[in-house]
């Protein structure tokens, strides 16, 4: 692909791009090239088996063992169908309107219960394993479900002690053996609960032939994290996850190889870590599950030896530092690593991307020691990656760097291509779909200036959020998918991302924050008389600026012994009245239920009220976010500097 030609104009007044891999620009691609036989998520796995030889399937380490211990795909295969002949054991119907739910941990059982709906027409609804109560009782009431699936005691503990709050829930099987008082509660509620293990073993005493669904049957029900407000339940088929497999075959090329294995890690209520399961089944390669304890990856990684390692922001961030700071100890160290750096840099922009050049060799096999050493590809996803990561990256790890852009809604949409360095952009359409811009006129963006609302249409787009008609229907218009993000093509036809549409964020962990709902909660508390929540992209918190309410705020101080206050700047930067302050905050965002990720890590207290006048209200004084971001952009650095105040998400 000619990289300045990364997308191709359609001829309309819509301004529609496709893929420059399209054989027809105007045709978008919905099966595998060479496997039109895979039509469903279950179907990638006789082609694993089948490419692999019965080769290794899952790994994983089982408490007190020192090696990682592997099943074959036939072993798998037959471990899925008993669990989900064990589903029908338990009365739940080979259908597509059965729904199951699972508190979506990072393990075997996880993935048995995704391919054991799959292959009997069920469907999976897995949960955030941090949601909150209130969330997850939303979800499954709102997806009526009757079975649930928990991953660990705690969250048994939530199921069974608010079972009158659930009334649909009349099975519960658990990954972990319950305590007495558990079985106790669970038949005092009329609750069947039993373990993961028994129910594979129904099955296998009784098992059911497969009932298999059709390309268009629901696969998962993917609700968001609720950051956004109330939680909505997107409705994926198994056509939306088939069509990403033939994105990659037809987007990477050579980069797809065949076996191997990946290391998982990520919770797989993500869209981002099911596309990785489903794309590792058709690729033959291994699922190695970490072990449980994410300050660990990397120690789980060298033991595996991962081909694929896909990863997000902050972990690469945090990898990326801790490097650096090695290498930061040796002044001859470091200079040596800018050399190669450097030289490696000209090697990839010449389209020769190795782990194999006197570079690698002689400097850089450190780093790709703690990498594992075997990486072929690096996929990632969810958030923008600071350049100076991703060039590091890029050319450190001797691996290909594959970043996408899209959302639980459409998966992957646009693409870097693997030997695309330039970095400021989020790349070029897949084939799997479609993108427009539309005009944001408000924003004063326009698609005859190239620039608007990034829309989306394809087989990868979802059905629609789960009865939810009017969600629905403001985010799929004539099959287009409005994202909310703001795009602008570049003159090589690449697109970039310049804006967001809504007041939303999104933190480095690729979750998206609303600011007014926290804002709206933390506004109760009688210290607080303006109250601005914000963050950037780059970083896992949000930040809050706030006004004090003077009288409350005076007598708030005068309990912590400030009774004569001689110099109020400096009152107001001490660190230690801010942690209290924010502590405050967090006390009302418990009791509203906000959930970690909303509450924020770090504030500054603001010397002056928002207003009109200053630019910092609109008439309808709603805040002007935009401009108060700039405003305050020295504050918001000086935050994000210092870290966060209360370290711990669960304060």
């Amino acid at each position: 692909v000619d990289l300045n030609k990364q997308s191709i104009l359609l001829p309309g007044p819509e301004r529609i791009r496709a893929s420059p891999l399209s054989e027809d620009p105007n045709i978008v691609i919905e099966t595998i090239p060479g496997s039109p036989e895979i039509k469903t998520v279950y179907d990638v796995l006789g082609h694993g088996l089948k490419v692999s030889n019965d080769g290794p399937c899952i790994g994983r380490k089982p408490p007190g063992a020192q090696k990682y211990q592997w099943q074959s795909y036939s072993e798998f295969i037959e471990r899925t169908q008993n669990v989900g002949s064990g589903f029908i054991q338990l009365g739940l119907k080979p259908e597509n309107d059965t729904f199951i739910g699972i508190f979506a941990a990072n393990q075997e059982e996880s993935l048995l219960s995704v391919y054991a709906c799959a292959g009997y027409s069920m469907v999976l609804v897995p949960f955030y394993m941090n949601l909150g109560l209130t969330t997850i009782a939303y979800i499954i009431n709102h997806a009526k479900l009757s079975a649930v699936i928990s991953t660990n005691s705690t969250n048994t503990d939530m199921i069974l002690n608010n079972s009158k709050s659930l009334p649909t829930v009349k099975t519960l099987i658990t990954c972990e053996t319950p305590t007495e008082d558990q079985r106790k509660v669970a038949e005092a509620a009329g609750i069947n609960m039993l373990l993961f293990s028994e129910v594979e073993e129904m099955g296998k005493s009784n098992r059911k032939e497969l009932v298999m669904p059709n390309p268009d049957d629901k696969f998962a029900i993917l609700f968001t994290s609720g950051t956004t407000g109330i939680p909505k339940g997107a409705v994926m088929i198994h056509k939306n996850f088939i069509t990403m497999v033939a994105s990659v075959v037809y987007s990477y090329g050579e980069v797809g190889t065949f076996g191997g294995c990946i290391m998982s890690y990520l919770p797989p209520a993500h869209a981002y870590e099911l596309c990785n399961w489903v794309g590792s089944m058709y690729f033959a390669r291994g699922i190695a599950f970490y072990g449980g304890v994410i300050q660990n990856l990397m120690e789980d990684v060298r033991e595996v030896q991962p081909t694929v390692l896909p990863l997000v922001p902050r972990i690469m961030s945090k990898i990326y530092s801790e490097a650096w700071k090695k290498i930061k100890e040796s002044k001859t160290k470091s200079a040596l690593l800018r050399l190669a750096l450097r030289q490696k840099e000209k090697l990839l922009k010449r389209g020769k991307i190795t782990n194999d050049s006197i570079w690698d060799k002689f400097i850089l096999k450190e780093f790709q020691a703690l990498m594992g050493g075997n990486l072929h590809a690096i996929p990632l996803t969810s958030a923008p990656v600071p350049q100076d990561v991703m060039r590091f990256f890029s050319v450190a790890s001797g691996a290909y760097v594959m970043e996408s852009y899209g959302s639980t809604e459409i998966m992957a949409t646009v693409l870097k291509l693997p030997r695309d360095l330039t970095r400021g952009y989020i790349g070029c359409p897949m084939v799997c779909n479609h993108v427009k811009l539309v005009d944001v006129p408000e924003m004063g963006y326009y698609s005859k200036d190239d620039t608007g609302e990034i829309c989306v249409k394809g087989p990868n787009v979802f059905e629609g959020y789960l009865d939810n008609p009017e969600a629905t229907k403001e985010a799929l218009k004539d099959g287009w998918f409005h994202t909310g993000d703001v795009g602008q093509w570049l003159p090589n036809g690449a697109l970039k991302i310049i804006d967001r549409k809504k007041h939303l964020f999104k933190l480095s962990q690729g979750e998206y924050i609303a600011p007014e709902k926290i804002e709206n909660v933390y506004i109760y508390c009688n210290l607080v008389l303006q109250i601005l929540i914000d963050g950037i992209p780059e970083k896992d918190y949000a930040i809050a600026l706030v006004l004090p309410e003077p009288t409350a705020f005076k007598k708030w101080l005068a309990s912590k012994g400030y009774t004569k206050i001689e110099n109020m700047a400096e009152v107001l930067s001490s660190k230690e009245i801010r942690k209290d302050f924010l502590l405050e905050l967090h006390h009302y965002g418990n009791e509203k239920h906000l959930n970690s990720l909303e509450q924020a890590r770090n504030i500054a207290f603001l010397s002056e009220p928002l207003t009109i006048e200053n630019d910092l209200l609109t008439p309808t004084f709603k805040i002007k976010r935009n401009i108060a971001r700039k405003r305050f952009e020295q504050i918001y650095h000086r935050l994000y500097e210092e870290g966060p105040l209360i370290a711990s998400l669960k304060s």
